[in-house]
């Protein structure tokens, strides 16, 4: 039988972006890489070698609940490891065919980015360009976002973001899904998706942000670190 063994190889990325669009499961043949993200920064992957077997293993994989066991745990035919969920930050499914699981609260689209691209796309370097958050958006438009998550052990990740404009009363809909502390997909670019632990999510920022904040909210502008 073929299992998950570890593997010293990993693939580069560096494709275009937006070439792999959200679709089915892997398919057979196809071998599949998993990335295990330590909060410690290191990463520790394993590869399934049987197309079969490694569709069989994305089956039954749910995102939301993946960190919800007491732990993960990875065989072959010499080793077990185990795997604590709250010291792993994201796991990356990796394969060539094998595009997203649907994306939860109605968003058509989630996936990772350079911070260079994020940068790019924000506006970050150019805030004149910038969209502001209190710009008025028909309710049903597309809406682009751009979201940078920091997590436990000052590991960033930043993703793009498409979805519907939603009615004011639903504005607050993926704040409480990204403070929900479940697991979170984002499709990755070159094939595969990975799988972020927010139950270690220490902050997210988002541009533009919603027009509709919280009561409790600080209104303070940016300063400088240095």
């Amino acid at each position: 039988m073929k299992v998950l063994i570890p593997s010293s190889t990993i693939r580069g990325a560096g494709l275009k972006i937006f070439d792999n669009e959200p679709g089915d499961l892997g398919q057979p043949g196809a071998p599949l890489e998993i990335r295990f993200h330590l909060i410690d920064g290191s990463v520790e992957p394993f590869v399934q070698t049987d197309g079969a077997s490694a569709v069989r293993l994305l089956e039954k994989i749910e995102p939301q609940r993946l960190f919800n066991n007491t732990r993960l745990i990875v065989a072959d035919e010499y080793s077990k490891t185990v795997f604590v969920p709250a010291q792993v930050n994201r796991v990356d499914f990796i394969q060539a065919q094998y595009d997203c699981w649907h994306f939860p609260g109605g968003f058509s689209d989630m996936v990772e980015l350079t911070e260079a691209e994020f940068r790019e796309r924000a506006f970050l370097d150019d805030p004149a360009r910038a969209e502001e958050r209190d710009q008025p958006r028909p309710v049903g438009d597309l809406l682009v976002s751009f979201i940078e998550l920091l997590f436990v052990g000052n590991t960033r990740v930043f993703v793009m973001v498409e979805g519907l404009v939603k009615l004011p009363t639903e504005s607050h809909t993926f704040m409480n899904f990204l403070l929900s502390k479940r697991g979170a997909q984002v499709r990755l670019r070159s094939g595969g998706v990975a799988v972020l632990n927010l139950a270690n999510l220490v902050r997210y920022s988002v541009y533009p942000g919603v027009k509709e904040l919280p009561e409790d909210t600080w209104l303070l502008s940016r300063g400088s670190t240095s």
